[in-house]
């Protein structure tokens, strides 16, 4: 007699884990199919909740109803897998010329900017930071290496590539397992997913950072400029990131490694040493919006994807909206 499981997750990134949690919250039996080192853009991610994007100091979309709660939501997560994963912190915002500083004063008054921004004239030692920093508060930073592993240990995998061929949708089956739902939370990956690639404006979008060494004074965990500065531990700080979208190739590039070290001497006034220098590659949809939901010819397979690098702030409400969905 073969077992019957209620979801069938493929894809074991943040989104599927988080996907994988939120299911189970609701009393659903889950199985997730992730194979080793199949998550290189998760596991390589910096892992940053940022409420302020772009560099016209945006409020992302719906940010209180996904920053309300988020390090308490992490912070659950770390009692029930037994690890600690995520860490609260405020971001520093460089604001680069008189320009930028201008349109920070523009929007200085409006409240949607209260709780998450407010201006410090303070210098920082070994940083351009003339025009002055925006602190940027509600934000954090999961590590995702250590995440997926502690969901690896405590929640079911199979840890094995998900084979298509085994999947009959007429029947509820993969394999010898029967299922009531089944959720793709493939990533870039579901471009050669038949069920869902014609349906969907995903395109691979690598991203590639470095680690250095610097004496640069962990004052802030994070320091926002040309590149992000994440402190990693000791003198180590990972430098990121890279946006090239459309590229799916595995290796990272001299190219990119370059840009990065362009832009980051704009930001850090100290002497450094390169390290590291690696890339993953994440989903993007065209309008860098998320996509969530149910395949059109069969009502019980579904999909998360496209949080890119937002999936640490996205995912976590998202996920939740789509099992009680579910």
């Amino acid at each position: 007699m073969s077992e019957t499981i209620d979801f069938i997750i493929v894809g074991g990134g943040i989104s599927g884990r988080l996907m994988q949690l939120a299911l189970q919250n609701q009393g659903g039996t889950t199985l997730v199919f992730d194979e080793a080192n199949s998550n290189q853009s998760s596991i390589v991610a910096a892992g940053l909740a940022n409420p302020l994007v772009g560099k016209f100091f945006t409020i992302g979309w719906r940010a209180n109803e996904f920053f309300n709660g988020l390090t308490d939501f992490y912070q659950d997560l770390e009692n029930r897998l037994d690890a600690h994963f995520y860490k609260p912190c405020t971001m520093r915002r460089i604001i680069a010329s008189a320009g930028e500083q201008n349109i920070w004063l523009s929007k200085a008054h409006q409240t949607k900017y209260v709780g998450f921004c407010d201006f410090s004239p303070e210098p920082i030692l070994g940083l351009d930071t003339n025009f002055g920093i925006l602190n940027v508060h509600q934000g954090g930073e999961l590590d995702t290496r250590l995440f997926l592993n502690a969901c690896y240990k405590n929640l079911p995998t199979e840890d094995d590539k998900f084979d298509f061929t085994q999947l009959n949708m007429a029947e509820n089956r993969y394999g010898n397992l029967k299922f009531k739902h089944i959720i793709f939370c493939e990533g870039y990956k579901v471009m050669e997913n038949s069920y869902f690639n014609t349906l969907l404006n995903v395109v691979p979008t690598k991203g590639e950072l470095i680690e250095i060494d610097t004496e640069l004074a962990p004052e802030g965990d994070v320091y926002l400029g040309s590149v992000f500065l994440q402190h990693l531990y000791d003198k180590r700080w990972r430098v990121g990131s890279t946006y090239s979208q459309g590229d799916s190739s595995p290796l990272p590039t001299e190219m990119m490694k370059n840009d990065l070290l362009v832009k980051l001497d704009k930001t850090l006034c100290l002497p450094y040493k390169l390290i590291e220098h690696y890339c993953g590659i994440r989903p993007a949809s065209i309008d860098r919006k998320p996509i969530l939901g149910t395949h059109p010819m069969h009502k019980n397979m579904h999909l998360v994807n496209g949080m890119g690098s937002k999936a640490v702030s996205l995912a976590p409400l998202l996920t939740q909206e789509m099992s009680e969905y579910l």
